[in-house]
């Protein structure tokens, strides 16, 4: 009954225990609490706490001399320790302190170094599975019994319950911190998303970004380097909270291979920077030398990507080192993706308004060619140049008549529009106007096209055929190529310009026909006729009235108009829609060479409006890097010997309005504001009429 009553006494026990374990926030004071309980009892133990964590390794708790928990975490030593052995059998180990001592040397030097009597490690087990020993020592002369054994192993069971407790407790508290350390980004992330998303404008845009990366993280100077349209330069927002909650703001224009942020927009990495002042790159930091007087800086520089382009860097400064490491460094990054996606919306709203204000003064500068295009009838016919008016007028005056015509000129100078802008002048207008390629034609069926042949007249002439010239009866046929037809076969051409009769092939019998003839060639036929190759007497037939048509480097004033009409037509037959062209597109068209002349300019606005991605009109890649014939390029600006009148006046306007500002550009008092135009737009005439505003305030 003694015994019984001993037994249930140490299970009370153990289970008030377990509840003083179970309230424990950590290993150490739950270690503290044990070895309390068996002072308390009056037990003579001395207990340490091993849990074998499998992440990190075995660790081992156990009280120092000054009365603290002290973690001793060696792993090779632990792991070859009473560790194996107890891991193996799953049964207490039981030693003397001499057999401890030859056993486990190192273990006894670095932990027991003081004499003691027995020592017991117990398995720590929850679920059949073990986290851990319980290691117990008495003092010198003492021994652990069979009893002793068995009680022990009750707290070791109470141990294994409120561990397993506890490690489920701080993995839950881990994981809620975690939680709310994601919660608090994404709130971040919402509010930076939330700032910039409605920005229209890269300065405001970089105000929103600023005050959010400072309110969140504490950093103090805030910077975003964007690079310019000149591959050399660089322009600098920056913004330093010198005072909690108002950033001090500058805007700055650097040479790209001074920056330090150069490096970052070349790789695309992120990058940490101790930055000394006497070092040459520091030349572009020192406001922040000025505000934070220091040897160095810490600077974490962070690429801002969209779709795999590094379009800039955000460069922090003056922040706790924390703040550029780990997981408040991947949120910065996130939020430099962000600003991506920012800085690319506003830079495409800043060339939309830059592509509309150019497309209204193009669609102005074409009207107006457009409304002073004389010749209105000519349809087909674009252009408003000196030459292109007098051949206009040679049509005109020899349409109303039936003379034949001859239109010469170059390979794709308009030749067949020209035919059918005679054509629709003449009064036969109300028939439909026959044409033919003498050279697309084989020499021995040309005969039989232009004359037409009977049945049987020779092998597969199944029918009878009737041949252009009859076609035309009443009505223009157009020749091109003429200076290609074979020359047996010019007399019979002849006898039907002079004689207006013919026969086919494989008949005796004339056909009468009233035919007005349009030729062409790009043949020089005075020459033909001089080396046999074309009859005298069919050339003088067909040069009654020669009209000279000009190449199309003798009429560039009509490019940008003939562009826009073959814009608009590639776009209706493409389904595109193409509704700018840029005024340098249309510059650099009217400065290149066009040997194909017309023809060739029409080849390349259809591939032009084809791979145009847009609705602004770009030109294909193999033209993008064409350099103008140095005998037709244009003066630059800056080279000219003189200014006119209007843009002296501007020159002179820009330079007083930017000595009333002292220098300044942009802002409520800068020099785009009182002249009523933006920022960009000044700066690009500024550039355009070599203007330096730093030379201006001399």
């Amino acid at each position: 009954m003694a015994q019984q009553f001993q037994y249930l006494s140490e299970q009370k026990s153990c289970l008030r225990l377990t509840h003083q374990l179970l309230d424990q926030v950590s290993i150490e004071t739950m270690l503290q609490s044990l070895n309390q309980h068996f002072a308390d009892a009056a037990l003579p133990y001395h207990a340490a706490v091993l849990v074998d964590v499998p992440q990190s390794g075995p660790q081992l708790y156990l009280p120092t001399e000054q009365g603290n928990i002290g973690c001793f975490h060696e792993a090779a030593l632990l792991q070859n320790g009473p560790l194996r052995l107890v891991q193996a059998s799953r049964t207490p180990l039981h030693l003397g302190c001499e057999e401890y001592r030859q056993r486990y040397p190192r273990l006894s030097v670095s932990l027991r170094p003081h004499p003691f009597g027995d020592y017991l490690a117990l398995p720590i087990l929850n679920h059949r599975r073990m986290i851990g020993l319980l290691e117990i020592t008495q003092p010198q002369q003492s021994h652990f019994s069979q009893d002793d054994i068995a009680y022990l192993e009750l707290i070791a069971e109470s141990v294994g319950v409120a561990l397993e407790h506890l490690q489920a407790r701080l993995a839950l508290n881990v994981e809620q911190g975690q939680l709310c350390e994601e919660r608090d980004d994404f709130h971040v992330l919402v509010n930076v998303t939330n700032a910039v998303i409605t920005e229209r404008s890269v300065e405001s845009l970089v105000d929103k970004i600023a005050r959010e990366i400072h309110c969140a993280f504490g950093i103090n100077a805030i910077s975003v380097c964007l690079p310019e349209s000149d591959p050399h330069s660089l322009t600098l927002y920056n913004a330093f909270f010198v005072h909690p909650g108002i950033p001090q703001e500058t805007q700055e224009h650097i040479s790209a291979a001074r920056s330090i942020c150069q490096t970052v927009l070349q790789t695309g990495e992120i990058q940490h920077k101790a930055l000394t002042q006497d070092e040459p790159l520091a030349r572009h930091e020192a406001q922040l030398f000025q505000y934070w007087p220091a040897a160095s800086h810490q600077l974490c520089l962070i690429p801002i990507k969209f779709a795999g382009q590094v379009l800039g860097v955000l460069k922090l400064a003056q922040a706790d080192a924390a703040c550029f490491k780990g997981s408040r460094l991947q949120l910065l990054a996130q939020i430099a993706e962000r600003t991506a996606i920012a800085v690319d919306n506003a830079r495409a709203y800043q060339e939309i308004n830059r592509l509309k204000d150019n497309l209204v003064e193009e669609n102005h500068y074409l009207s107006e060619q457009v409304e002073t295009l004389s010749h209105q009838q000519f349809d087909d016919i674009i252009g408003r140049s000196k030459a292109i008016t007098d051949v206009l007028k040679q049509v005109e005056l020899v349409a109303s008549t039936d003379c034949s015509v001859l239109l010469l000129g170059d390979t794709g100078t308009g030749k067949e529009v020209f035919a059918r802008a005679l054509h629709r002048l003449s009064p036969r207008s109300n028939k439909r106007m026959i044409k033919m390629n003498c050279a697309a034609m084989p020499a021995g069926l040309l005969e039989s096209d232009l004359f037409g042949h009977e049945k049987g007249a020779f092998t597969g002439a199944s029918k009878e055929r009737m041949g252009r010239f009859e076609l035309a009866h009443q009505s223009t046929l157009f020749l091109d190529e003429v200076g290609d037809m074979p020359l047996e076969l010019q007399p019979k051409l002849l006898r039907v310009l002079q004689e207006q009769e013919f026969e086919r092939v494989g008949s005796n019998r004339l056909i009468n026909v009233d035919v007005r003839l349009i030729a062409a060639t790009n043949r020089d036929l005075k020459q033909m006729v001089a080396d046999k190759e074309f009859r005298s007497d069919l050339f003088y037939r067909l040069n009654v009235f020669p009209i000279r048509l000009p190449p199309l480097s003798e009429r560039r004033d009509d490019i940008p108009l003939l562009v826009k009409y073959f814009v608009a037509r590639a776009s209706q037959h493409m389904g595109r829609e193409i509704d700018s062209i840029p005024s340098r597109v249309l510059k650099q068209l009217q400065e290149m060479e066009w040997p194909g002349n017309i023809r060739e300019l029409q080849n390349v606005i259809e591939r032009a409006v084809l791979l145009t991605p847009g609705h602004t009109l770009q030109l294909p890649p193999e033209l993008s890097a064409h350099q103008p014939n140095e005998a037709l390029s244009l003066t630059p600006a800056k080279a000219r010997p003189g200014r006119d009148h209007d843009e002296e006046d501007e020159y002179q306007r820009i330079i007083a309005v930017l000595q009333e500002t002292n220098g300044i550009v942009a802002g409520p008092r800068g020099a785009a504001h009182k002249l009523g135009l933006k920022r960009t737009t000044l700066l690009s005439r500024m550039k355009r009429l070599g203007i330096d505003k730093e030379s201006v305030l001399l």
